[in-house]
């Protein structure tokens, strides 16, 4: 079932539970006002609370003092049942985001309930299952997804359960500040500041007033699977998602975004030694043939391929060995450069030439023989002698390569492996 599904069923689980709890007219009405506490972490459980208007947010305070929240509750959100049922005071605080308004079931009420009425515990069940799920999920996200995906998710799975239509998106009636979504995601507000003006450049997210408002479902859905599909190597899947993206007026900025953030979560994995270089690889081809495609329709529609910068790229003369360097450019494509991959056994001459004609950030040259190694400093001689030296970074990998001989030949930096070289790229072009 999909993340959508589940948003879906969450908000009629919400609904039938909130008219199922006001039938039995029990309970005592209890106004929260916005910012007010409803419990402490450490209070003794005093009643079992289900919101019937405007929202909760359920955190937990760290040892260092940091607020880690867990989630936010809407219209048909539970509050305090797990603690009761697991006999301890409450391991979280629970706090009004705007005015709401509760119902309070004392707990011999509450017991009542879930002895004579068949469905009040049906669907507490489903609840309480519904509370893991929600814990599952973003133990995985933490796990897999950067800051600023969490950060879209979450803001998403909210504009699901708990916002209204409006012409453009999904617009979150609860106000939320940096504070508030950073403890959604694990991240200080400083960053969530950040990430979420970047989202807002992006077309992702916008406000309106004081409500963050987010791109529609259908569109996030298809960008979500862009991303999965890369980060499970679903070739299969690629045209079809691919067309419902150009159909459904997708904006094509925003699906190069997705493919490229399918490619980085795989470079984490890899990192982490979670998937093996083969799916790297796999993966990789699965955005690169999808994003040729998304460029193909940019160029139709006028639009420029956004980069961070160019870079020009080969294994050098007498060298035929291209896996590393292969390896290498996905990872930058990924982070959103641009490669000339100029292949194997590429002349002085060649990168000269395609230095004079792409006129690139940064000039990458692989070596994986110790014989073919002197052909860097060939480069660079003539790229000296052409007057191109000063206009160019050059970075040098591989087998024989070592810091000690990038600085000898001239080359302004070296990397061991893939996410080095990377992160190299990224610097000398920042600089």
């Amino acid at each position: 079932m999909t993340r959508d599904h589940l948003a879906d069923d969450e908000v009629e689980l919400d609904r039938v539970f909130l008219e199922q709890v006001e039938a039995t007219h029990l309970g005592q009405l209890k106004k929260v006002a916005r910012g007010e506490v409803l419990y402490w972490q450490g209070d003794p459980v005093e009643a079992i609370f289900v919101v019937s208007n405007g929202s909760l947010k359920e955190y937990t305070l760290l040892h260092d003092g940091r607020a880690c929240a867990y989630r936010v509750l809407g219209a048909g959100g539970l509050a305090g049942a797990t603690a009761y049922l697991l006999g301890h005071n409450h391991d979280t605080i629970t706090q009004a985001l705007d005015d709401v308004l509760v119902v309070a079931l004392q707990p011999s009420e509450f017991d009542d309930l879930l002895a004579r009425d068949p469905r009040f515990a049906s669907l507490m069940l489903k609840k309480l299952a519904q509370s893991a799920q929600s814990s599952d999920d973003k133990a995985r996200d933490l796990g897999f997804l950067d800051v600023q995906q969490r950060v879209m998710h979450s803001l998403m799975d909210l504009a699901r359960q708990y916002g209204i239509a409006t012409e453009r998106g999904l617009e979150i009636t609860t106000e939320l500040t940096h504070e508030d979504i950073g403890e959604l995601v694990a991240a200080n507000r400083s960053t969530i500041t950040v990430l979420l003006n970047k989202l807002q450049k992006q077309g992702l997210i916008w406000k309106k007033g004081r409500h963050w408002v987010v791109i529609t479902p259908v569109h996030f859905q298809i960008l979500d699977g862009l991303r999965e599909m890369v980060v499970n190597g679903q070739d299969w899947e690629a045209q079809e998602l691919i067309e419902r993206a150009v159909a459904g007026n997708v904006d094509p900025l925003l699906a190069l975004d997705a493919l490229s953030g399918g490619m980085r979560q795989v470079e984490r994995l890899y990192v982490l030694q979670e998937v093996e270089l083969a799916e790297v690889i796999w993966s990789a081809s699965v955005m690169k043939k999808a994003m040729t495609v998304i460029e193909k329709h940019m160029l139709a529609l006028g639009k420029q391929v956004p980069s961070l910068g160019t870079v020009v790229f080969g294994t050098v003369e007498g060298d035929i060995h291209d896996l590393g360097k292969d390896i290498v450019s996905m990872f930058l494509t990924a982070r959103g450069f641009r490669v000339i991959d100029l292949g194997v056994d590429v002349s002085t001459e060649r990168f000269l030439q395609a230095v004079r004609q792409h006129h690139p950030d940064v000039l990458a040259m692989s070596a994986l023989l110790t014989t073919t190694a002197q052909n860097v400093r060939q480069v660079i001689q003539a790229l000296e002698m052409a007057g191109l030296r000063s206009s160019v970074k050059v970075i040098v990998g591989g087998e024989p390569m070592t810091p000690h001989f990038a600085k000898e030949v001239g080359a302004d930096g070296y990397a061991p492996n893939a996410r080095e070289a990377a992160a190299l790229v990224w610097r000398l072009t920042q600089s």
